[in-house]
C-alpha cells in the first residue's frame, strides 16, 4: 500500500529469507566465511548457531546461491523427518538418487554415489536448517553419516544450523559424538545500534529508496524495541511505513514508532539500553544512507552486487572461484 508513496519499487520488509536483501553485518561475514572455510577444507561438520529471526536461514540461502558448479548441495526440512529411515531417504532422494525400502540400502546408495562425486573432484553438501527439531534418532543417523569418508576424507559436508538449544541437545549423551565432530562453529549475534541504522538503509536503498525514511531517533526507538534482531526489525518497521502512509509522514519519526509499538503489544527488553543522548551521538555519527547497491551482476545471481562481490571475495578465499575477475 505504501509503495507508491515512499517511491519504493518493492517491501523492503518481508519476511521471506531472500538473500537479495541480506545484510552482511561482522557477524554474518564471520558466519559466511566460516562455513565456506568448513566446505573448502572439507572439514564434515559445521555449524551455525543463532536466536530465532538473527538471519541463518538468509545466511545459509546465500551460500546456495554462490556455490558453483562441482558442489552438489541440498536442504533437509528437518521436522518434518521423524524417523531415521524417513530422512536418509530423503536425503537420497534429495540427491537425485532412487531411494531403497531400508537404512543399508539407502546408505550403500549414498556411499556410492559420494565416491563417484569425490572421484570426479567435486563436493557434496547437506543443509539442515532448523536442526534443533531434529530427532535425537536422526541425529545420531547424521553423525552415523559423518563417518563416510574416503582416505581421510570426508565425503559428506554437513552444514546444521538452529537456535541456541541445538548445542545444548549435541553436548547431551545422545548427541555428544555428533558434537566432537563439529569443526567449525558460527554463531549470529543480534544487531547493534549503528548496524540496526545501516540494516534498515541497505533494505530500503535495495527496494528503490532514494532517501531516508527513518527518522535517527526513530531508528533508536526500533533498536530498542528490536533488541536488534532483524526478523523484529522487518515487523516493525513495515508497520512503520505503513502508519507513515496512513498519516502521510515524509519520514517515520519516534511518534510513529511507538504507536506502531503499543498496536504490537511490544516492550524493550529488559536489559539496559542506551540513554537518548548517547543514542543520539552514536547515530548521528551514522551516514543517513548506505551506499548505492549496484545491479545485480552475474548470471543467475540474486545478490545484489556489493554482496556479489563480498560472495565473490569469500568464493575465492575459499577456493570455489578463480582469483583473477
Amino acid at each position: 500500500m505504501y509503495l507508491d508513496y515512499y517511491q519504493l519499487r518493492e517491501y523492503p520488509f518481508t519476511l521471506v529469507s531472500d538473500p537479495r536483501f541480506l545484510y552482511f553485518g561482522e557477524g554474518h561475514k564471520e558466519a559466511m566465511a566460516g562455513l565456506l572455510y568448513s566446505l573448502r577444507e572439507r572439514k564434515g561438520v559445521s555449524l551455525l548457531l543463532g536466536e530465532p529471526g538473527t538471519g541463518k536461514t538468509t545466511v545459509l540461502a546465500a551460500v546456495l546461491e554462490m556455490l558453483p558448479g562441482g558442489v552438489h548441495a541440498q536442504s533437509l526440512d528437518s521436522p518434518l523427518h521423524a524417523t531415521p529411515e524417513a530422512a536418509l531417504q530423503a536425503i537420497v532422494r534429495g540427491f537425485g538418487l532412487a531411494a531403497g525400502d531400508g537404512l543399508s540400502a539407502n546408505l550403500a546408495a549414498l556411499q556410492t554415489y559420494l565416491q563417484e562425486r569425490h572421484a570426479a573432484g567435486e563436493c557434496v553438501l547437506l543443509i539442515i536448517d532448523e536442526a534443533q527439531d531434529l530427532n535425537p534418532m536422526v541425529l545420531e543417523q547424521v553423525r552415523l553419516l559423518t563417518n563416510l569418508e574416503h582416505r581421510g576424507h570426508k565425503l559428506l559436508q554437513i552444514m546444521l544450523s538452529g537456535q541456541p538449544e541445538l548445542a545444548e541437545h549435541l553436548r547431551l549423551a545422545n548427541g555428544r559424538a555428533l558434537h566432537q565432530r563439529v569443526a567449525v562453529r558460527c554463531h549470529l549475534e543480534a544487531l547493534s545500534g549503528p548496524e540496526v541504522q545501516a540494516y534498515l538503509s541497505a533494505r530500503l536503498e535495495r527496494a528503490g529508496a532514494q532517501r531516508g525514511l527513518f527518522e535517527a531517533p526513530a531508528v533508536d526507538r526500533i533498536h530498542q524495541l528490536s533488541a536488534g534482531v532483524p526478523r523484529v526489525i522487518n515487523v516493525i518497521a513495515d508497520h512503520c511505513l505503513l502508519a507513515g502512509f496512513a498519516a502521510q509522514a515524509p519520514q517515520v519519526n519516534r511518534a510513529l514508532v511507538d504507536r506502531v509499538a503499543v498496536k504490537l503489544e511490544m516492550r524493550p527488553p529488559m536489559a539496559a539500553v542506551p540513554t537518548p543522548a548517547a543514542a543520539a551521538t552514536a547515530v548521528a555519527a551514522i551516514p543517513a544512507t548506505a551506499p548505492p547497491v549496484a545491479p545485480v551482476s552475474g548470471r543467475g545471481s540474486r545478490l545484489p552486487g556489493v554482496l556479489q562481490r563480498f560472495a565473490s571475495g569469500c568464493a575465492r578465499y575459499a577456493g570455489f572461484a578463480p582469483s583473477g575477475d
